[in-house]
This record gives C-alpha cells, structure tokens and sequence, in this order.
C-alpha cells in the first residue's frame, strides 16, 4: 500500500510539473522511479511513457479557452515526431541501458543551456515578456521540424515524450509563446508517447501495478498545473525549468557513471 501511494504522490507531482513546463513529466518519472523504486531503465521509461499520455489527457481536457494548445502547429511538428518516435523506441531495445542514461543527460543539459540563453536575449529587449499573447506567426519551420524529429527519437529512446526539446524550439527557435509552447507541446507529447510506448508493451517493460498509480496521480496533477499555469509570470516557469533540467540530468549522468 506504502508503494502504491508513493507511486501516487509521485504521478502527481510529475503532472503538474509536466504540465507548466510543457514536458509531460516524463522527464521527472524516468528519475524518480529509479531513484525511489529502484525500477529497471527500460520500466521505468515504458511507466513514463504511459504517465506523459496521462498528462497530455489532462491538459487538453481542462485548458481553458486561449491557454490551450495551437493544434495547427502541433499536428504538422508531429508527422516528424511519431516517425521518429516509433524508430527510437526500436533502438532503446538495442542499447545499453547506460547509454541511455548518459544519452538522457547530455540532452537535458544542452536543453537548459539554451533555454538560459534564450532568457538572456529576450531580457535585452523592450517590451516584457508574457506567458500568453494572442497574435504570434511560427518562425524558422526547418530548424522546427528537425527539432521535433529529434524530439521524438529522444522519446523514444527515454521515455520523456521530447518536450523537453519541443518546448525550447518552439519557443526559442520558432518565437512561440512560453505559455502556448507549453500547452501545445503537452498535447504532442502525448500523441508521441502513444506512438511507441506499444513497443515497451511488447517487449514486457510496462508493469500494471506500477503504472496505474503512476498514471492516475499523473493526470490528477496534470489538472492542477493547468489551473497554475496561467497564474504564474515567465520568468517563475523559466527558471524552474532550467533549475530542474539541471538537476534531473545531474542524477541520471551520476546514476550512469557508477555502475
């Protein structure tokens, strides 16, 4: 019982934090289910994987009206990422779990550096910055599309659902809002998830008593990040999410190295 209310706690926590920062929370569960649970590399991705599903139900059933995802966007980055998610969650069965491990970490930390540079150019200019604006025309759609083929490998790969990647390129890289990056990229990921975590279900990685704690806790903490969202200022998000990239990639690199 202490097991399944862990698991629990821990779905919830990883919801809301997946879904104010656009990462599904994959990236939060991947850790803490090796770290607490002591969960082999591969189940605890396939557990992951079925959690950033739960955490894009969430967010795209209780957006409200102007804070949700812009589906247009989402729908043309996907043909790239599903591809691509369906080949790296073939490959995960190929390496290492060490390597996926350092693979994780080298990822999370490129993608927090470039969220801070990002931070440090939008600082320069006049006007501030907001969560949320109503007109904004997606920029640089190669640099895009490539972005989100790597997104949804690195899914595929670690379980993550790629927004870690998909949020900074779409903000970044793309001039999309921080708020309807994150809205938008919380429902991708849940449509890439979906595309591999049928692998893992093959293979044997996803446990029924692991996840369905996990899941329930994920969306019910999904739903409460919603509601956050829209409260919180830019910078507050921003540095989070550097903070916890940082963090996250720190433990799975030092998780790599002592084996």
């Amino acid at each position: 019982m202490a097991t399944v209310s862990g698991l629990f706690l821990i779905g919830i926590v990883a919801g809301i934090l997946g879904a104010v920062m656009g990462l599904g929370g994959g990236i939060f569960l991947v850790p803490l289910l090796r770290l607490l649970f002591h969960l082999p590399m591969r189940a605890a991705i396939g557990t992951s994987l079925v959690g950033v599903i739960a955490t894009s139900a969430g967010v795209a059933a209780f957006a409200p009206r102007g804070r949700g995802a812009d589906t247009d966007l989402a729908l043309r980055l996907e043909l790239v990422t599903t591809a691509a998610a369906i080949a790296g969650g073939w490959l995960a069965g190929v390496f290492h779990a060490r390597v996926l491990e350092i693979l994780f970490a080298c990822v999370v930390f490129f993608t927090a550096g470039y969220t801070q540079f990002k931070a440090g150019r939008q600082a320069k200019t006049p006007s501030p910055e907001t969560l949320f604006r109503p007109e904004y025309q997606p920029r640089h759609w190669a640099m895009g599309l490539s972005g989100a083929g790597l997104a949804g490998m690195i899914s595929g790969l670690l379980g993550v659902g790629g927004g870690f990647i998909k949020v900074p390129i779409m903000y970044a890289v793309m001039d999309v809002p921080l708020g309807i990056a994150t809205a938008t990229s919380n429902f991708m990921v849940g449509i890439t998830a979906a595309a591999s975590v049928f692998v893992y279900y093959g293979r044997g990685d996803i446990y029924p008593t692991i996840v369905i704690p996990t899941a329930l806790g994920v969306f019910i903490g999904a739903m409460l990040g919603v509601y956050a969202l829209p409260r919180l200022r830019v910078g507050w998000v921003r540095a989070a999410l550097i903070i916890l990239l940082l963090v996250m990639g720190g433990y799975m690199l030092l998780e790599a190295l002592s084996h």
